[in-house]
C-alpha cells in the first residue's frame, strides 16, 4: 500500500521521539545514575514539552498536507479546464478550415482520448430519413493512415444504443458490454470486438439530435458522468458543425437546382417565342394561299408547334417545382 508524504512525515515525527526515548532509557540504564524524584520532575517536564511539541508539529503537516492537496486538486482541475478550452479551439480551428465533420472528428480523435482515457473513439451520424447511422471510428493509439475517413459499419436506428441516446437526446453511460450485448446490436459488435464499457453522447443542435459521440474501453466500469461532463461540450460543436456541413450541401444543391430550373425556363421561353412566330407564319401562309394540300400541312405544323409549347408549359412548371422542395430541403440549424 502506497503511503502518503504527510503520514510518512508524521510517522518520523513520533518514531524519532520513541527513539529519543529509548535512548534516554538505555544510557541512564547503562550509567547508573540515581532516579531521584526531582530528576523525575525534569524527565516528565521534558518530555511533556517534547509531546507537545510533536503534537504542535503533527498538526502543522495535516494542515499543510491539505493545503498542499487542495491546491493540487485545483491544479488538476485547472489543468482539465485548460485542456478542454484547448481542444475546443482546435475544433473551431479545424472546422473554420473545413466543415468536412467526419474529418474533423478524425483529427480531433487523440486530443478526445487525452480528455477521456478510452482506446477508440466512434462518430455516428444520423441520414436524412433519420433510419440509419453511418459509423467513423478512430484508433487512438495507433497512427491513422487513412487520408479521408470512410463510413465502417451502417446501423439501423432501431434496437441500437446509438439510436436510443439519439431518441432520448441524453448520454448513456454502458459500465458492461457484456450485460447490454443482448439488448444492442451496436453493443454486441463492441462486446465481440472485446471492448468491456462505452459512453455514448447525442450530437444537438438547436434541439434536433443529428448522431452520436462514442468511446470505448476494454476495461469495464471506465466511464462516469465526470467524462460526461468533458465531452458534452465537444458533442456540441460537433453537432453544430454537421448541421453546418448539411446546410451547405443542401444550399449547393439548391443553387444548382435553381440554376437548372432558370435555364430551363429561359431555353423554354425561347422555344416557346420561335414556336409562336412559326404558327404566326402558318397562320399567315394559310390566309395567302388557299390550297387544300398546302392549308392541310399547316395545320399538321400548327398543331406539332401547339404540343411542343405545351410541352415546354409543363417542363416550366417542373422547374419551379423542383425549385420549391430543394428549398424546402434546407435544415434548420
Amino acid at each position: 500500500m502506497k503511503i502518503r508524504g504527510d503520514q510518512a512525515a508524521i510517522w518520523g515525527v513520533w518514531g524519532l521521539l520513541i527513539a529519543y526515548g529509548v535512548l534516554q532509557a538505555t544510557a541512564w540504564t547503562i550509567s547508573g545514575i540515581p532516579f531521584g524524584p526531582l530528576l523525575a520532575m525534569e524527565l516528565s517536564a521534558g518530555w511533556i514539552v517534547m509531546i507537545l511539541l510533536a503534537l504542535l508539529a503533527t498538526r502543522g503537516l495535516g494542515r499543510l498536507s491539505d493545503t498542499l492537496e487542495e491546491a493540487e486538486h485545483a491544479h488538476r482541475a485547472k489543468s482539465t479546464e485548460v485542456e478542454q478550452l484547448q481542444m475546443q479551439a482546435a475544433m473551431l480551428d479545424i472546422i473554420a478550415r473545413s466543415v468536412d465533420v467526419p474529418l474533423a472528428f478524425q483529427e480531433l480523435a487523440q486530443r478526445i482520448a487525452r480528455l477521456v482515457p478510452c482506446e477508440r473513439v466512434g462518430l455516428a451520424l444520423l441520414s436524412d430519413d433519420g433510419t440509419e447511422f453511418q459509423t467513423y471510428t478512430a484508433r487512438v493509439q495507433d497512427r491513422e493512415r487513412r487520408s479521408r475517413p470512410r463510413p465502417e459499419v451502417v446501423f439501423k436506428a432501431d434496437r441500437t444504443v446509438i439510436g436510443a441516446v439519439v431518441k432520448s437526446r441524453e448520454p448513456m453511460i454502458i459500465s458492461d458490454t457484456q450485460q447490454a450485448m443482448a439488448d444492442y446490436l451496436d453493443v454486441n459488435v463492441l462486446r465481440t470486438s472485446g471492448f468491456g464499457s462505452g459512453l455514448v453522447l447525442p450530437l444537438i443542435s438547436k434541439g434536433r439530435a443529428v448522431g452520436t459521440l462514442n468511446v470505448v474501453s476494454r476495461a469495464t466500469g471506465a466511464f462516469n458522468q465526470r467524462h460526461v461532463d468533458t465531452l458534452m461540450p465537444v458533442a456540441e460543436i460537433l453537432a453544430v458543425a454537421h448541421v453546418a456541413q448539411q446546410l451547405q450541401v443542401a444550399l449547393a444543391r439548391q443553387r444548382t437546382v435553381e440554376s437548372m430550373s432558370e435555364l430551363t425556363v429561359g431555353i423554354a421561353s425561347e422555344i416557346n417565342g420561335a414556336l409562336q412566330t412559326i404558327i404566326g407564319h402558318c397562320d399567315l401562309l394559310e390566309r395567302g394561299y388557299p390550297d387544300t394540300n398546302l392549308q392541310n400541312d399547316l395545320a399538321v405544323v400548327v398543331r406539332q408547334a401547339q404540343r411542343i409549347s405545351s410541352l415546354l408549359d409543363k417542363m416550366r412548371a417542373a422547374a419551379r417545382e423542383r425549385l420549391n422542395e430543394a428549398s424546402s430541403l434546407l435544415p434548420g440549424v
